[in-house]
């Protein structure tokens, strides 16, 4: 399952007809704030999600918070992130990754461009990128011959 947190009504339009194709299995849940987010992750009670569409500014609980509790959250942290925003500012980009996000689109290019662009990085995430098992325990393994 996709959670999709965009508060601008077309461009969540936009995002869900690009993806239709590619969820007919696991399914998209679209909430328009962050504390909605927060809230359908707390119901999920830890099954985990296969990607998050993350927009940075929206009313209530902004991107950048959002994306410190997914990081701080055992259930969401190495959920995969993409932040999907109109901002081009090189502060938010570099602050988004800081924070823990996987990757960042932005929402300014043409539609059909857009949709593309979210089309693609979508479909890397779910079927090329091997997720990390959400209760995999890391471990050192010292290289052959190390005492």
């Amino acid at each position: 399952m996709i959670l999709l947190v965009d508060d601008n009504k077309d461009d969540a339009a936009l995002i869900l007809r690009s993806l239709k194709p590619q969820l007919s299995a696991g399914g998209i849940r679209h909430v328009t704030d962050g504390d909605a987010a927060m809230e359908f992750l707390q119901q999920r009670d830890g099954q985990p999600l296969q990607l998050i569409l993350l927009d940075l500014h929206m009313p209530t609980l902004p991107g950048f918070d959002v994306l410190k509790r997914l990081r701080s959250n055992e259930h969401t942290r190495r959920t995969p992130v993409v932040i999907v925003s109109g901002s081009d500012l090189s502060g938010d980009v570099a602050r988004s990754y800081d924070l823990g996000a996987n990757s960042f689109i932005n929402k300014n290019d043409q539609p059909k461009q857009f949709a593309e662009t979210v089309r693609q990085v979508t479909d890397y995430w779910l079927t090329l990128n091997y997720l990390c098992p959400l209760h995999a325990v890391v471990t050192a393994t010292p290289p052959p011959g190390a005492h």
